[in-house]
């Protein structure tokens, strides 16, 4: 299942339940009024008729469940409306932007323990503690989820135990998480990002596994090498910052190492990188070349940085972190883009930028399209 299906079913419920905070709410108040969760409503809905009735009646069933669908959607806007005034009854402004304009992203995630139980994360202001088999995790109002085992006491559990029972952290698109592993290793995720990893690592090794994008500040543990794994290759170290850029929909895997050193196996070669270098990997080849430190890891700091990218590239960014789609009308251009643009900024903003620079572009609801 995908980040944005659990994220969204967990939205969906959260709503029903009435246990949303107040980030969540207005998430939720957007994604509703831009139709994105009318399928996992009608879902929730179809879930709750008993089978027997689809079966013995289908036709009629769905001719009543046709107007029900319609009803329902105006009782859940009014009831919304009912709810979210109660909730915050001075943030009308708020709730007015929400619901009409793009927003850019901001931190929300979701993280799944090893039971299968799923927690929507964000910085709402408040901070949670969660815990699961004496490991204490706390969810701060920064939006940074920080793993204690300070107050671990493994005499009546073992370390192997534990090894095997893995979280997972997700980003949606336009989502973005700060996590500070059991190790006390630092990982940013970016948008329609995934870590996964133990609730205490091994005493041989810590391996974690993501997709996505992620930069990681590895603490130092000289028998206890880190390892990071992802589509088509693994990366060893032992106390390092680097970013890993593994999307699916990228060209290669793009390893960019700020400080330290690792080693990085693909598929047909094994290599070391040195600060200031990364590594391209198209899952046939590995290829080293001097990295623009600024340029990788711009996005952590809450900045787009293009430096001659071309267009099918920057638009992929903006996609993820708007959660908007775009649209290709005539042949795509060759042209390259250089800038530097604050990640908050709003996406009208942004396009005006793109316009001056010579780009030809406008928003039609989510969708941008690129006119050539």
């Amino acid at each position: 299942m995908k980040a944005e299906d659990k994220y969204y079913r967990k939205l969906v419920e959260g709503y029903l339940n009435k246990t949303l905070t107040k980030r969540e709410l207005a998430v939720f108040f957007d994604l509703l009024s831009r139709g994105e969760l009318d399928f996992y409503l009608e879902e929730d809905m179809v879930s709750n008729f008993a089978e027997e009735a689809i079966s013995h009646h289908h036709q009629s069933f769905w001719r009543r469940y046709a107007w029900w669908s319609v009803a329902a959607s105006i009782l859940l806007a009014v009831g919304l409306g009912i709810y979210f005034f109660q909730q915050q009854p001075n943030n009308t402004d708020t709730v007015a932007k929400t619901a009409h304009t793009v927003q850019p992203g901001s931190d929300h995630a979701i993280l799944t323990l090893s039971n299968g139980e799923q927690i929507i994360l964000d910085s709402s202001g408040q901070a949670e503690e969660i815990a699961e088999d004496h490991v204490s995790i706390v969810n701060d109002s920064k939006g940074r989820l920080h793993y204690d085992l300070s107050k671990l006491d493994l005499s009546d559990v073992s370390p192997d135990e534990l090894a095997d029972k893995h979280h997972t952290i997700e980003t949606p698109r336009g989502g973005t998480y700060h996590i500070i592993l059991p190790d006390g290793s630092k990982v940013w995720l970016n948008s329609l990002s995934k870590i996964k990893f133990p609730l205490v690592f091994s005493k041989q090794k810590r391996v974690v596994e993501m997709e996505g994008e992620v930069f990681f500040e590895v603490a130092k543990r000289k028998d206890q090498p880190f390892l990071v794994r992802s589509k088509g290759q693994e990366i060893k170290v032992l106390g390092t910052s680097f970013n890993v850029n593994a999307y699916g929909d990228e060209p290669f895997i793009r390893t960019t190492l700020l400080t330290g050193q690792i080693q990085l196996f693909g598929a047909n070669a094994v290599i070391k990188l040195l600060p200031g270098e990364e590594a391209l990997n198209t899952g046939t080849n590995l290829k080293i070349q001097n990295g623009d430190i600024e340029q990788a890891i711009a996005w952590k700091d809450g900045y787009f940085r293009f430096d001659k990218v071309d267009i099918q590239t920057l638009m992929r960014q903006i996609s993820r972190w708007y959660s908007v789609n775009v649209k290709y009308v005539g042949k795509v251009s060759d042209e390259r883009f250089v800038g530097k643009i604050k990640r908050s900024e709003d996406i009208h903003e942004l396009l005006k930028i793109f316009k001056d620079g010579g780009m030809n572009v406008s928003l039609n609801g989510r969708t941008i399209v690129v006119t050539n």
